[in-house]
């Protein structure tokens, strides 16, 4: 690869219709094509069914794919996201937890449908797994049938009255803890990384997640601030950690598609090869 196209940018967060983004792999790499990107990186929510998909279609322009998860985790009563980069997309314990958790995520939308259903907010739940298109189901697949039998005509409505914490209608659902997840991505020859840690309430936490064993920190994310990118940066320096980005992208649960916007260095990615060739 010329030095010319390694300044070129990169995308390492996305969300495919196999999770709950609007866009397929296919209109993914198509969108990332236009936009010049040398890489991108296929993050759906705790699912690795589309990797393979995306690195056949990918490969016909040229556009090279890095093996991606986001896993779903608990620490201290926080969501906190962690995403996997560079392992093997074949490697059956990851496949079996991607299968345990995907059969977590129906059971539990099974009964927030149920409770919906007991409120009169009659929702068929075949309805539901069409927008899922049959992978990882989420609340925002819920969202969209909620709004398909017009009980909310926008994804915000349909959280702030049926499926946001603290309705009655809320369903907790059982993760793994950072730990754990992070133990599976490297057991699969993968980097972990902590998402987003700018959303956290309580920035305090970011340095105590960091101690359970990340590799580094998504630093690159639309609309952080940069006194925020300044912080994660130093952190990435105090523990020696790599740096990450992507655009988070959902399609139109963004109200737009935004892929490419985090505007990440390709440098990115050489700095995350010579982190696993040592």
């Amino acid at each position: 690869m010329s030095d010319g196209y390694r300044k070129k940018y990169i995308d390492l967060h996305l969300h495919s219709t196999y999770s709950d983004g609007t866009l397929s792999v296919k209109e993914i790499v198509e969108y990332a094509s236009t936009k010049k990107l040398a890489a991108i990186s296929l993050t759906d929510h705790d699912c690795i069914a589309g990797i393979h998909e995306t690195m056949d279609v990918a490969e016909k322009i040229g556009l090279e794919v890095i093996p991606g998860v986001e896993i779903s985790s608990m620490y201290e009563d926080t969501d906190v996201h962690v995403l996997g980069y560079f392992f093997d997309p074949d490697n059956q314990d990851m496949k079996r937890k991607m299968d345990e958790i995907r059969l977590i995520r129906l059971e539990r939308a099974k009964r927030i449908v149920d409770r919906l259903n007991a409120k009169n907010i009659l929702l068929r739940f075949d309805r539901v797994l069409e927008f899922a298109k049959g992978f990882s189901i989420g609340r925002p697949h819920i969202a969209a049938a909620i709004m398909a039998e017009e009980y909310a005509t926008t994804y915000s409505e349909a959280f702030d009255k049926y499926l946001g914490n603290g309705t009655e209608f809320y369903i907790p659902i059982k993760k793994l803890s950072p730990k754990e997840a992070i133990a599976l991505i490297k057991a699969a020859g993968g980097i972990a990384v902590l998402a987003h840690p700018y959303v956290f309430e309580d920035q305090t936490i970011v340095e105590r997640l960091l101690k359970e064993g990340f590799d580094g920190i998504e630093i690159f994310y639309p609309k952080q601030p940069s006194t925020t990118v300044r912080n994660f940066r130093q952190l990435c320096q105090k523990y020696n950690l790599l740096e990450s980005g992507g655009s988070d992208c959902h399609g139109e649960y963004y109200g737009d598609v935004n892929i490419g916007s985090a505007h990440v260095p390709y440098s990115v990615l050489d700095r995350m090869r010579a982190f696993l060739h040592k």
